[in-house]
């Protein structure tokens, strides 16, 4: 973990070096952008937020199913643990801990197959958004002269973010860039 922070520490202190030597021939203008803050349901882009919400939707029989073979798991631990105050037959116990480790098992298997099907779907969902993103951001950059454009989020989970005044924050300009950009470009219904 230490190395890592130090990685990106020293990444950052390169890219911000070499850019104030270019900066000598001409001014690069350096924002941080709060991608994290893109996923909110409030003041976040518009698109991701409906297709997380559909990916809620589109999986919720199977989440509840989950839910529900982990509260019959904790019935049978509740009932093992009782069964040890009476007095049972070693064979019932038995028969009771095979049914709960039968069902542990299974729910392991669901649980890694519905993340395998909701990692899918959210890459099939979520990739051309991302992409369309990721050309968004470059068109306003561009647009406003940016040089480098920082992701916020991640310098902050790296330790490396001390201090953001907030003028050198431009996600609220480009969630709304980004929002009344691909409303322009929806085709009428």
């Amino acid at each position: 973990m230490l190395n890592f922070r130090l990685v990106i520490t020293t990444v950052f202190f390169i890219v911000v070096f070499s850019i104030t030597a270019l900066a000598q021939t001409a001014p690069v203008k350096i924002v941080l952008i709060n991608t994290a803050s893109f996923y909110d349901e409030k003041a976040g882009i518009t698109k991701l937020v409906n297709t997380e919400k559909q990916l809620n939707t589109e999986f919720t029989a199977q989440i509840k199913a989950l839910q529900d073979d982990n509260t019959k798991l904790q019935a049978i631990a509740t009932e093992l643990q009782n069964m040890q105050k009476l007095p049972v037959a070693p064979t019932a116990y038995a028969e009771k801990q095979e049914e709960g480790e039968r069902l542990q098992r299974q729910i392991g298997y669901k649980k890694t197959d519905l993340e395998a099907a909701i990692n899918k779907r959210r890459q099939a969902l979520m990739g051309p958004i991302s992409d369309d993103i990721g050309k968004a951001l470059d068109e306003f950059a561009k647009k406003n002269g940016y040089g480098v454009i920082f992701d916020a989020s991640k310098l902050v989970d790296a330790g490396s973010l001390l201090f953001l005044a907030e003028s050198a924050d431009i996600t609220k300009d480009f969630v709304a860039f980004y929002n009344a950009r691909t409303v322009a470009a929806a085709p009428p219904k």
